[in-house]
């Protein structure tokens, strides 16, 4: 094996000042923002009781594709974070950290569901405060349903694995090589073997997102500046509808287990290059290996818009015209390196993104099912998602910027460094 596939995945040593990348907060953000605006402009009464948006708001549905780049930002940014070799002591510092940054938020999120939703059984509520809920049904028929007006924290349960998982990682440090055959043997065996295995092998596949950005943390260099952030946007903004990987596997007749479930499934593994892509490129790393990965997600992007076209699979007036643009747009900008400025703008954004991820969610149920708020109208639609927008930052604020503070006061300053970024589910 040569180069990345034969280094030890292991910690490259203490990072240099300046490691709080505004950027990559930024970006966090934007994808916090995604997820509550697909859900908020869903086809259908998900949040006046008698108007539904109109279907060209979901053109640009990315909520699946935003939870997918948080893996990847998670994986990135524990490897930025964890940076000394592996000792009784450093582990439980790091688990101390991840536990003080994820159950105060989910603790508030799952409360707050189960007030708007009373009628949901304690064993359930109980799990989601556990970190145990899924879609699908563990060994032996257990299962723990994911709280029904809060879908959103199944991911939850994902990075609560991938972090325990990382332990073992970063103790053994195997090369990186090995670490992702054994990703892909997991998920080719969840998929051949006889029984139902759906849930082992979306573990598996969103594993390779995680570890994804664990090596680009770990094993990429710096470059003197910045990639093509903005086409890599666009490419994904345009991978996610046309589903070029999905629609070949179905014309070989290979199903899509967890469809129509935002589970991560070998059908959308081709997004995970596009999203690596856009890590390297906001982040400044990757060298040629950035450079080749954008000519090959430009070239597979556009295969899938081209038989989209023949195919006429979208028929949507004027989102096949949409795409065309976009992707026509990533092309011409393809030598462009601008500065990640506009997306440091966001950082405050990025800052509460894990609380409005959370809280959304309910906060969008309850506003739903206000009687008291007027419905019916365009108008009355628009009122109600400034009321969600609003009261979702607010409570996120609270929660991401005064709660947790006083927490890590409170316990001796338990959270992370200071100058660390965060990610969906850590800082």
């Amino acid at each position: 094996m040569t180069g990345w596939w034969a280094k030890r995945l292991a910690p490259p040593g203490p990072a240099g000042k300046g490691a709080r990348d505004l950027a990559l907060e930024g970006l966090r953000g934007i994808c916090a923002c995604l997820v509550l605006y697909a859900h908020m402009t869903a086809p259908m009464l998900r949040l006046d009781p008698a108007y539904a948006p109109s279907r060209r708001f979901w053109w640009f549905n990315l909520g699946a594709v935003a939870v997918l780049f948080f893996f990847v930002l998670s994986g990135y940014v524990i490897g930025l974070t964890v940076r000394a070799p592996f000792s009784g002591g450093q582990a439980r510092g790091y688990l101390g950290r991840r536990l003080l940054r994820l159950v105060p938020v989910n603790t508030a999120a799952v409360l707050l569901s189960w007030i708007l939703l009373p009628q949901i059984a304690p064993g359930t509520a109980l799990g989601n405060l556990g970190f145990l809920q899924n879609f699908k049904s563990y060994a032996f028929e257990w299962h723990v349903d994911v709280m029904p007006d809060n879908l959103n924290l199944w991911s939850l349960n994902f990075e609560a694995l991938y972090y325990l998982a990382f332990l073992g990682v970063w103790w053994l440090a195997p090369r990186s090589g090995y670490v992702v055959c054994a990703i892909a043997a997991v998920a080719a065996a969840a998929a051949a073997l006889p029984g139902e295995h759906m849930v082992a092998s979306c573990y598996a596949f969103g594993a390779l997102y995680w570890a994804a950005g664990l090596l680009v943390a770990w094993l990429s260099s710096k470059d003197p500046g910045p990639g093509n952030w903005p086409s890599a946007l666009l490419v994904i903004v345009v991978m996610w509808p046309l589903a070029p990987l999905g629609n070949l596997l179905t014309l070989a007749h290979v199903p899509d287990s967890v469809a129509p479930l935002p589970l991560p499934s070998l059908h959308r593994l081709d997004l995970l290059p596009p999203l690596v892509w856009l890590l390297l490129a906001a982040t400044g790393r990757g060298g040629p290996w950035r450079r080749w990965m954008a000519v090959f997600c430009l070239a597979w992007a556009s295969a899938g818009l081209v038989r989209g076209l023949y195919s006429g699979d979208v028929a949507e007036n004027g989102a096949m015209a949409a795409y065309s643009a976009a992707l026509l747009l990533a092309w011409a900008l393809i030598g462009w390196r601008p500065k990640p400025s506009a997306l440091a703008r966001l950082a405050p954004l990025g800052a509460i993104s894990y609380g409005v991820y959370a809280v959304g969610f309910p906060i969008q149920f309850g506003v739903l099912k206000a009687d008291w708020l007027p419905s019916g109208e365009a108008w009355t639609y628009a009122l109600r998602v400034l009321l969600l927008v609003a009261t979702t930052l607010g409570l996120a604020w609270i929660l991401e910027r005064k709660l947790q503070p006083a927490l890590r006061r409170a316990l001796g300053g338990g959270g992370p460094p200071a100058a660390a970024p965060g990610d969906h589910g850590t800082s």
